[in-house]
């Protein structure tokens, strides 16, 4: 006898040495989910409360590891949960396999429960096409065969990002005679993509006679795995490198050559050094809104009269948003160790020194950091804690932020020195990804710290997944930043709109007017997690303490000061939120 559907998915996951499988069992996947029970000591099923969190965790778990996993869910509103953890995948460039219930082959469009027929048959698969690099409808069992091992290499090659593989009811109960796929056999041994020689030598000769260099690293440097890379062609031309929010930990962020970031949340270093520029190479980046202070010219880039190298993976993104000197299509790690051939051909082994322009970005890092810490009071802030935490914690600990507040000051104030130590969903910004992102973060890398900074508003979108890691055992610590409000978004109408226009973003009852905090150190306890308040600042360091120690999950609820004085952080770049037509 052959494998059903289901046998034949599980299977062939096990065999790309996959070790987890997030999803929710439902009426659309059970055929599916049996067949993982008798599997379990192969590989593991970890069931979220959330589908869009079992699509955060399968990320994570990739932007920590460099290693892929998969989701299955249910017919219908089950799969179209997961729509958003899948969007924030795609924008950001991040592979897994989506495995989604579709209705039965030979009931299809008679509005089966669950299935969106009205406008075409079972339109399912045509939702999550935007959010997804390829998707199958895969109508018979023997063409999983053929589907499964496309999906992946599709995943995994070129540009990555999530797939989508619809699977049939029935087709998971039914038997296929097809032999399983060998994965070694169906994708590339060397993916290496090599830039035209000629253009490294026409950049090297570019960045030779340069003033002032500056390397912009974005996350296809991480992808690339271009760490060494991109720290020897910047110790050979001593050049400047700021990091994109995809990027950070690429470049490690004590280096006398970090210039921090650019950008709408950028840093007062990152942003004068990528604006007086007279040459900037730029590496697996696509030159993102916030990256570019939504592209007014001199706030964080003058191009031109600033010239553009730009190596990509990616042929679109080259020349997109800036007009480019130089531009080749390579991935990062095979392109920069090109570039540094070329470079040493043409200058000699020893490399350039520019002592002045290194005073120059220490001199703008301490103006920087200045800002930050002149601005505390003696209340319990963001910028505190992260500045606590980031002492706190050794050098390889992992961090994560969603949105809002905490991931726009812990992209600039927590310090990263290693790749895959930041993770965050930089280019769709999603809120509720913290919580789930940590446990997938953790599953990956168990010997290290994960902290998870989510701000009250935030941690409430998936604060359910509590439960999956107390489950599991993940001793993350979850920063739950409480200030009973989304208010980062009053900050931001305040700044841009006026002092008055703070609307809708703070928990209030609708009776008296008084703030409506949550209790999360309740909340965490009830889902089995550790969990304090701390409320001043001389309580951080206890408190991070205890947290790990712990042999579980740790909810630390700081309790900070609602002031702006104390929410706002620090705005350098320029982020475009047109003022309505009748304010002043």
């Amino acid at each position: 006898m052959g494998l059903t559907g289901g046998e034949f998915i599980a299977e062939y996951l096990i065999s790309e040495e996959i070790p987890y499988v997030f999803g929710i069992p439902g009426h659309g996947d059970m055929g599916a989910f049996d067949a993982f029970k008798d599997r379990k000591d192969r590989i593991t099923v970890i069931s979220p409360r959330h589908e869009q969190a079992a699509a955060h965790m399968a990320d994570a778990y990739y932007r920590a590891s460099g290693r892929p996993l998969a989701t299955l869910t249910s017919i219908g509103p089950g799969s179209l949960n997961i729509a958003t953890g899948l969007a924030t995948a795609f924008v950001d460039s991040i592979p897994m396999i989506s495995f989604t219930g579709g209705p039965q082959t030979y009931m299809l469009g008679r509005g089966v429960l669950q299935e969106l027929e009205r406008q075409q048959d079972n339109v399912f698969p045509h939702i999550l096409q935007p959010m997804t690099k390829r998707n199958w409808d895969v109508q018979h069992v023997d063409l999983l065969a053929d589907v499964l091992p496309r999906a992946m290499n599709t995943a995994l090659t070129g540009r990555p990002g999530p797939v989508h593989i619809e699977v049939p009811i029935d087709l998971q109960a039914e038997v296929t005679d097809k032999p399983l796929p060998d994965p070694a056999e169906r994708r590339p041994e060397f993916r290496a993509v090599r830039p035209d020689p000629d253009a490294m030598d026409a950049a090297a000769a570019k960045l030779l006679a340069a003033r002032r260099p500056v390397i912009l690293a974005g996350g296809g440097c991480l992808e690339a795995k271009a760490a060494e890379e991109v720290r020897k062609v910047a110790e050979y031309l001593d050049a400047a490198v700021v990091v994109t929010m995809m990027g950070k930990g690429i470049f490690p962020e004590d280096h006398p050559l970090d210039a921090e970031h650019t950008g709408a949340n950028g840093t007062a270093v990152g942003n004068h050094m990528t604006r007086e520029a007279d040459v900037i190479l730029a590496v697996g980046t696509r030159f993102a809104e916030q990256t570019s202070s939504s592209y007014m010219d001199g706030m964080s880039f003058s191009i031109p009269p600033t010239e553009l190298i730009h190596l990509d993976i990616d042929a679109t993104e080259i020349g997109k948003n800036y007009p480019t000197a130089i531009g080749a299509v390579c991935d990062a790690k095979a392109g920069l160790g090109d570039l540094l051939d070329a470079l040493t051909d043409r200058g000699g082994p020893e490399g350039v020194t520019r002592p002045d322009y290194r005073d120059e970005i220490r001199t703008w890092r301490a103006k920087w950091h200045e800002m930050l810490t002149g601005r505390w009071t003696d209340e319990l802030s963001l910028s505190r804690v992260l500045h606590s935490m980031r002492d706190l914690l050794p050098r390889e600990a992992i961090a994560i932020a969603s949105a809002g507040h905490p991931q726009i000051q812990a992209f600039q104030e927590f310090l990263s020195y290693e790749p895959r130590t930041w993770l965050s969903p930089g280019g769709y910004s999603t809120m509720g990804y913290t919580l789930p992102a940590a446990i997938g973060a953790k599953l990956a890398q168990p010997d290290r710290p994960v902290v998870g900074f989510a701000g009250d508003g935030d941690l409430q979108m998936t604060v359910q997944e509590l439960a999956v890691a107390a489950e599991t055992g993940a001793a993350v610590i979850i920063a739950c930043i409480n200030n009973t409000g989304w208010l980062s978004i009053r900050d931001f109408q305040r700044g841009m709109f006026g002092e008055d226009r703070g609307f809708a973003t703070e928990f209030r009852s609708r009776k008296g007017d008084q703030l409506m905090p949550v209790d999360f150190t309740q909340i965490a306890k009830a889902y089995n997690c550790g969990a304090e308040k701390v409320t001043t600042p001389d309580q951080i360091a206890g408190a991070v303490g205890r947290a790990m120690a712990s042999d579980g999950p740790y909810l630390i609820e700081f309790m900070t000061d609602r002031e702006p004085v104390n929410t706002e952080g620090v705005n350098i770049g320029h982020w475009d939120l047109p003022k309505p037509a009748y304010l002043p």
